[in-house]
């Protein structure tokens, strides 16, 4: 944890202002009143009727187009007549340049400065802890959800109510690390006092990876549990019709040596996984038992599972959709945000405009007031796991945290993230249709091997 927090400290500390770049989008003033915003962004009665609502017609085209492309859709077309194909290897991106890059993209969107650089520690911490699903490769979705106005940058997270251990959070529609990080803080300094802090939120958005959020307890060496639930993707155990989210849940413990992480959602292939082997061309059949299609029959067509959107859950289904209904009962119905079939879809195959509204739950505990040698007994309790006797002699086992512990060594080794050609592909666009500087990836570090780790 130490590792991820450093790195992170470096970026905040050379971290410089988005660059004001063009952008066909007007800045909001910061105490402008949502309908008020939505107003102004649609404005167009003083200009010609040629032209009237173009500037923003465009804006939404060109998020369309690239989100298109990142989730899957149109990445099998050939280039349009006239224009030459771009081919991408997997290729070393320095830190600040992702860091940079995103920064800019959030600039041209007019994404408050604080609020900007929370999304973006999310994002560039998923690549760095090996889950580039829930990395970078997201942008263009999250850019999609800031200009259809589905999620509200310019707003924080509130207090609803609050005991000396427990506290009710309204989001407010604000973006998912904000109030992410907002409740976990929050959550954190309860338990200094009271041993535990247990924070609940609801009208959230999309957190990302949850682990990021629970390993922010290691800074202060307490434990860390984060869960949220998500759009209904997710078909019941014995069901054809998704009703559950994929649910993700996070847990993170360490002790001065090593860390020991778990993260885990109810699905048996995560969608954002999905959508970014596809577009790779790694993926060109499913295994089977992993998605519907959308007539509720088994299939292993990537691009049916996709529009479908009905993934199954991990085997045994049974348990995988007690994890998930577990989950809905605590961010969903507790919390009263929306919870299964109340929530609206996401992503390519949905028309639904509507906020979010989802649910989380972010838990702090001080171990230390249950047990004065708890990093001691931790580090034996991990050293056991490790000494288990191997079913392969060449493959050492491996405990919870150490996929991520290795992934990061890697980047800080070879100085970089690397980022996949649908990531780099997509980015390109990105940059391309909103007069954003693009990625400087430097000439020599094409990598002819992808590496990545799979949720």
């Amino acid at each position: 944890m130490r590792r991820i927090l450093g790195a992170l400290d470096k970026l905040r500390k050379v971290r410089v202002n988005p660059k004001q770049v063009n952008s066909l989008m007007k800045p909001a003033p910061a105490k402008q009143s949502l309908k008020k915003f939505k107003q102004e962004l649609r404005r167009s009665e003083s200009k010609p009727a040629a032209t009237k609502r173009l500037e923003n017609d465009v804006v939404w085209q060109n998020l369309r187009h690239v989100s298109h492309i990142a989730e899957g859709e149109d990445s099998r077309q050939s280039p349009a007549s006239g224009q030459s194909e771009i081919k991408f290897e997997t290729s070393l991106v320095d830190v600040l340049e992702v860091q940079r890059f995103v920064s800019d993209v959030f600039a041209a969107m007019h994404v408050p400065f604080e609020a900007a650089n929370e999304m973006a520690d999310a994002l560039i911490a998923a690549d760095y802890m090996g889950q580039p699903s829930l990395g970078i490769h997201r942008l263009p979705a999250i850019a999609d959800d800031l200009h259809s106005l589905r999620i509200d940058p310019r707003m924080q997270p509130k207090l609803i109510c609050e005991r000396e251990a427990l506290a009710l959070v309204d989001g407010q529609n604000a973006p998912g690390p904000v109030v992410a990080n907002f409740c976990m803080d929050l959550a954190m300094k309860k338990a200094r006092s009271q041993t535990i802090g247990l924070v609940a939120a609801r009208h959230s958005n999309h957190i990302g990876m949850p682990s990021w959020y629970a390993c922010q307890a290691l800074s202060q060496r307490m434990l860390g549990i984060c869960m949220s639930n998500g759009p209904p993707i997710l078909v019941p155990s014995g069901g054809t019709e998704p009703l559950l989210g994929a649910n993700s849940m996070a847990f993170a413990a360490a002790n001065a040596r090593q860390q020991l992480i778990m993260s885990v959602d109810a699905s048996a292939y995560p969608v954002e996984q999905l959508q970014l082997d596809y577009c790779n061309g790694h993926l060109q059949e499913l295994p089977p038992h992993v998605a519907l299609d959308s007539c509720g029959r088994p299939t292993t067509n990537v691009a049916d599972a996709l529009q479908a959107q009905r993934l199954l859950p991990f085997a045994p289904d049974y348990k995988a959709s007690g994890l998930a209904a577990m989950i809905e009962t605590l961010c969903g119905v507790m919390t009263g945000a929306r919870y299964a079939a109340q929530l609206g879809g996401r992503g390519l195959f949905c028309a639904d405009q509507e906020t979010a509204n989802l649910g989380q739950v972010y838990i702090a505990i001080d171990p230390q007031r249950f047990c004065a040698s708890f990093e001691e007994r931790l580090g034996d309790f991990q050293q056991l796991l490790r000494n288990v006797l191997p079913s392969d002699p060449n493959q050492p086992p491996l405990i919870p945290g150490d996929l991520e512990s290795r992934h990061m060594q890697m980047v800080d080794d070879q100085g970089g993230l690397l980022l996949s050609p649908s990531t780099l592909y997509v980015l390109q666009e990105l940059s391309e249709r909103f007069s954003v500087s693009p990625l400087v990836i430097p000439k020599g570090n094409d990598m002819p091997v992808k590496c990545e780790m799979k949720n």
